[in-house]
């Protein structure tokens, strides 16, 4: 999934410094590029000014936020970079303004194929998947198709899901009909709190607990009610592994 790069994915909370030092180490060092990527956040300059002083604080020399939206001035950026971070906020806003550039999303995807890494917390990590949850809930009461609203992510973790917050939020159901809807992609929950690491096809987990969540068979539907005679659930604690690529039998 990720052959070369690396994906940091935070489950949101307050950010933790080992996180941040482990994105910066992962870039290649203090003096690496990092590129803070805040259109997350509706004050973008604003946003990008706190995460930069906050990389800063935990060491990094040579980090930048551009609060442009135009994707040639950000693609030259990314081009550059050696790291890219999303902080949290609101995933739908990210992809209004730039995930139709594909201008924007080969400079992003370039980062990794580069053996660069590409991080965020909240929001940020679920941009990471191929799809992502919008926040907007359309049925109560039942996993069945179209319950919780999907759209798509910039696919930097190829056939994941990625949902945070996911046990104090209790975003259970939403991650089962997500995947459901897409059986060929791996739903991962990260708690607040929580981190973790992808490296070519691996997810290891540095905080707290992550679920990891795959349809073995494949799912059925009876109406609009969806159903799955063997879905696998992990409950991966810090220092745990697993492999993302397994097929479904």
């Amino acid at each position: 999934m990720t052959p070369q790069g690396t994906v940091l994915l935070a489950g949101g909370g307050a950010t933790l410094p080992e996180t941040v030092r482990a994105f910066i180490r992962f870039a290649g060092g203090l003096d690496a590029r990092i590129v803070i990527l805040a259109h997350t956040q509706s004050d973008i300059r604003e946003a990008g000014e706190r995460s930069v002083s906050f990389f800063e604080q935990q060491g990094a020399r040579n980090v930048v936020a551009p609060d442009s939206v135009q994707e040639e001035t950000l693609a030259s950026h990314l081009h550059e970079a050696s790291g890219v971070w999303i902080p949290g906020g609101d995933q739908n806003r990210l992809m209004r303004l730039l995930g139709q550039s594909g201008a924007f999303r080969q400079a992003i995807q370039g980062v990794l194929r580069r053996g660069g890494v590409v991080g965020g917390t909240s929001a940020g990590a679920s941009l990471m998947g191929r799809w992502l949850p919008t926040g907007e809930r359309n049925a109560d009461g039942a996993v069945q198709r179209g319950a919780f609203s999907l759209a798509a992510g910039l696919n930097l973790l190829p056939n994941t899901i990625v949902d945070q917050h996911f046990i104090r939020r209790h975003r259970w159901a939403r991650l089962l009909c997500a995947v459901l809807e897409h059986p060929e992609c791996v739903g991962i929950g990260l708690d607040e709190g929580a981190w973790a690491v992808a490296q070519a096809n691996q997810l290891r987990v540095y905080k707290r607990q992550v679920v990891v969540l795959r349809a073995v068979t494949t799912p059925r539907e009876k109406g609009q009610l969806m159903g799955c005679r063997d879905l696998r659930m992990s409950l991966l604690l810090e220092g745990d592994t697993l492999l993302l690529g397994e097929r479904r039998g």
